[in-house]
């Protein structure tokens, strides 16, 4: 074999044209893959920081009844599985929640997480310095103690090794730094510190059990399968619901119960049929690579006739013959890879900064084992797919019929070209399922962007704070901050309206609850009205232009000592109120809460998803009757709306110098945001698909050229005949449009085929769109159309007597 590859790599040598267009085409084929490959591993295979990430579920809620399908759960649910020892190793409990930072001079607000002290046992995380968290660092007033993560440890202190034991002040309270994590663990994404959570006691009563808001995550023990813990959950499940008790009614009526999911799953969320499109994607595009240098090799080896025929006849067994072929193909797979390495790693990095901000995942460039493994397996297929026919071909070749092929009047055997033109096709076709489910993706996002959100999102500035309870823990406090921070923000230059609200649309935070309608006794079990809760100051419709139908929006005169009020969105009047007026109804929060008069109704607003139905309507609280320690301050202004980004924290500064401002960003780049993840998704599918039509036009421009090249005399002695030129110049095109025309046809029969795996990622658009399907059919027959007419003009040039003369 290493002989073989000897002469491989000398024969390479002495045909750099081919060698290099080879490698090229590998090159780009292997490196997509790899690039796209290795952002898989990260979120579907292995999570990164996260030991064994099979073992790791997440543990989630839902209601059927009132349409909440995946959703936090509660702490007794969290209990459950931290109790039942015999499935699951470890269990941990996570409540987001940020901090604000003084210590660095300028306020600053971290991005943290209140978790328990099991919370790095469930992950395997390694703690890098200091240590994780104590059982008694976990309880009420004895959780001030803190983790580092590693770009947060690097970032503010230098990764100076004497921060442990530091005490830093947090929201105005004394923490003290125990531990810093390693650079490779991050969950959840982005995060700065951990903190124990330190749970008091009521919360784990049952009275709690449907008070969601708490993520769950758990280890399973070793030989536990995900199916095992899935069906002993269901069984926890049965046993509430049938319990008898108000909880357990109340359970069953809702639809309620609590599921588990893979953690791969649980981060990778809706990205996941995504990157698999974009794996599959990427995979047609190798497959395109590869037919193409089979066309080639097919080529190449035909122009070795006369060689390979001789050593057949000196000899040479037809093993021989397809060893030496053998060893050329791999050797280009070889050198394919590793310039597909480079490739992927530029790749890598360009998908990387083009990800959205907001991932729940975190990402980073990282060829591992697995990723080269997957590479060195990618090449090794490669080398066998595009080697096959080459192979085939020389295993089909008789001696005498070789030496007769080699000879002076041989032409290109009738099996050959047949050869060639499938693979042609097939590159075709290939190229004409990515060009449509392209075009499905890029009409799809058209669609999202024509969607009225419900507000208007031009010139409008938000800026995000959180009150510290130590300073601010009296409801009063929290008015009083709102009222000044919001004077002071109307008086900016260039300020037309000013609010702020909790929360705000595409923010990717969200509240929901249900309530009680005056006149409508909920019988036993009944879940009851269910919808979305904002709480929000007067001005919070005008700022973003969210149109009142009926009724008045809230004023500076609903405080605490007026009458309690609420304004409803208008799905949930024609969910509970389809053929009565709203405004003057009743409803109220939870058991205890007070009746609020209904005095307005505006219009739905798309307040997660801009692809997401109406199925849920909204009430809103004003917030200066019912505070919250946290809202996001909106500011519409007629100019650029992120020049007033200084003067936003300037003004909040100036009522708390303490206070720091964060996740400052326009309306019009939430909306943007919000579509960041289609947007990849359609601009990476685009560029596969136009690298695969480029290689799949190239791949019939060098069969037409072939032909061409091969029916030298016979165009000859057709145009000493009497054949125009133009009738040459059809019957070349038309040659390469049949080739076009049957690929396309098995392209559209394999996109109709595979099209509903894209059904989830579309919006308005049929993954059968006749517009789709045809344009870019006709696309395919454009490029085709080039790719045969410059061999075909070349045709049209040959001049007859030197055509008779050509051998």
């Amino acid at each position: 074999m290493f002989s073989d590859l000897r002469h491989a790599a000398r024969t390479l040598a002495k045909s750099p044209g081919f060698t290099l267009s080879a490698i090229g085409a590998l090159a780009l084929g292997i490196g997509a893959n790899t690039a796209v490959f290795s952002v898989v591993n990260q979120v579907l295979l292995n999570p990164t920081g996260v030991a064994e990430p099979a073992r790791v579920v997440a543990l989630r809620a839902k209601y059927d009844k009132i349409a909440l399908k995946n959703i936090p759960v509660s702490v007794p649910d969290y209990a459950d599985i931290a109790n039942s020892t015999q499935l699951f190793e470890s269990a941990a409990i996570l409540e987001e929640g940020d901090f604000n930072y003084t210590g660095s001079g300028v306020p600053e607000r971290l991005l943290g997480a209140s978790v328990s002290y099991r919370w790095f046992d469930v992950f395997g995380a390694k703690i890098r310095l200091g240590r994780g968290f104590r059982p008694e660092e976990d309880q009420p007033n004895a959780n001030q103690v803190v983790v580092l993560s590693f770009d947060a440890w690097k970032r503010i202190f230098g990764q100076d090794p004497g921060v442990l034991n530091r005490t830093i002040e947090l929201n105005q309270l004394p923490y003290r730094i125990i531990g810093v994590t390693g650079p490779e663990f991050r969950w959840p994404a982005k995060v700065d510190l951990w903190a124990p959570i330190g749970l008091p006691p009521s919360l784990f009563t049952e009275d709690n059990r449907m008070n969601e808001g708490f993520e769950a995550v758990a280890r399973l023990r070793p030989g536990v399968k995900f199916e095992q813990a899935s069906s002993f959950v269901g069984v926890l499940n049965e046993r509430l619901r049938n319990s008898g008790t108000r909880i357990g009614g109340y359970a069953k009526n809702s639809g309620w119960g609590t599921f588990l999911v893979p953690f791969t799953d649980y981060i990778a969320e809706d990205t996941k049929t995504p990157m698999l499109v974009l794996l599959g994607a990427v995979g047609f595009v190798l497959l395109i690579a590869c037919s193409n240098i089979a066309g080639l090799m097919v080529a190449r080896a035909s122009g070795r006739t006369r060689e390979i025929a001789i050593r057949a006849a000196l000899g040479a067994s037809r093993w021989d013959l397809i060893r030496q072929t053998a060893a050329e193909s791999l050797l280009l797979a070889v050198l394919g890879a590793a310039a597909g390495l480079a490739l992927a790693n530029a790749g890598a990095r360009a998908m990387l900064a083009l990800a959205p901000q907001n991932a729940p995942f975190a990402l980073s460039v990282r060829m591992d084992a697995t990723v080269l493994g997957f590479t060195m397996l990618g090449a090794m297929a490669a080398a066998i797919l595009f080697g096959i026919a080459p192979a085939w071909q020389i295993s089909r070749l008789g001696r005498s019929d070789a030496l007769k092929d080699g000879g002076r009047s041989a032409t290109a055997g009738a099996g050959k070209l047949r050869l060639r033109s499938a693979l042609a096709m097939g590159q075709a076709a290939l190229a004409l399922v990515l060009l449509a489910g392209a075009g499905l993706l890029l009409r799809s996002l058209a669609a999202l962007g024509e969607v009225q959100p419900g507000f208007d999102p031009a010139g409008v500035m938000t800026a995000t704070i959180t009150l510290p309870q130590a300073q601010y823990k009296e409801p009063a406090k929290q008015i009083a901050f709102f009222r000044a921070a919001l004077s002071r923000l109307s008086s900016l230059p260039g300020a037309t309206s000013v609010a702020c609200g909790v929360p705000v649309p595409l923010s990717g935070q969200g509240n929901s609850a249900s309530f009680g309608i005056e006149g409508r006794p909920a019988t036993p079990g009944d879940p009851g009205p269910h919808g979305d809760l904002g709480f929000v100051s007067p001005d919070y419709f005008s700022v973003l232009k969210i149109p009142l139908r009926k009724g008045r929006v809230f004023t500076e005169q609903d405080t605490e000592d007026t009458e309690q009020v609420a304004i409803i969105d208008d799905v949930l009047a024609r969910q509970y109120w389809p053929d009565e007026d709203p405004i003057g109804k009743h409803l109220r929060q939870g058991q205890r809460g007070p009746w609020r008069t209904v005095v307005g109704l505006v219009g739905h607003v798309k307040h997660f998803d801009l692809a997401a139905d109406d199925v849920k309507g909204k009430y809103y609280f004003p917030a200066f009757q019912r505070p919250v320690p946290f809202a996001t301050f909106l500011v519409r202004t007629q100019s650029d709306p992120t020049r007033l980004t200084g003067a936003i924290r300037q003004a909040v500064q100036a009522v708390d110098p303490a206070l720091p401002v964060s996740r400052m960003r326009s309306m019009e780049e939430s909306v943007a945001e919000s579509l960041a993840s289609r947007r990849l998704i359609v601009t990476l599918l685009g560029a596969f698909s136009g690298i695969a039509l480029l290689m799949a036009v190239l791949g019939l421009y060098g069969v037409i050229s072939y032909s061409v090249a091969q029916r030298t005399q016979e165009l000859g002695i057709r145009m000493a005949l009497g054949a125009q030129r133009s009738e040459v110049l059809t019957m070349v095109i038309g040659q390469g449009l049949r080739l076009a025309g049957a690929g396309a046809i098995v392209g559209l029969a394999a996109s109709a085929a595979i099209g509903g795996m894209l059904r989830s990622q579309l919006f308005r658009v049929s993954p059968f769109d006749p517009l789709t399907l045809g344009g870019t059919a006709a696309v395919l027959i454009g490029a085709a159309l080039l790719a045969s007419y410059i061999p075909a003009r070349r045709a049209t040039r040959v001049d007859p007597v030197e055509a008779l003369r050509h051998e």
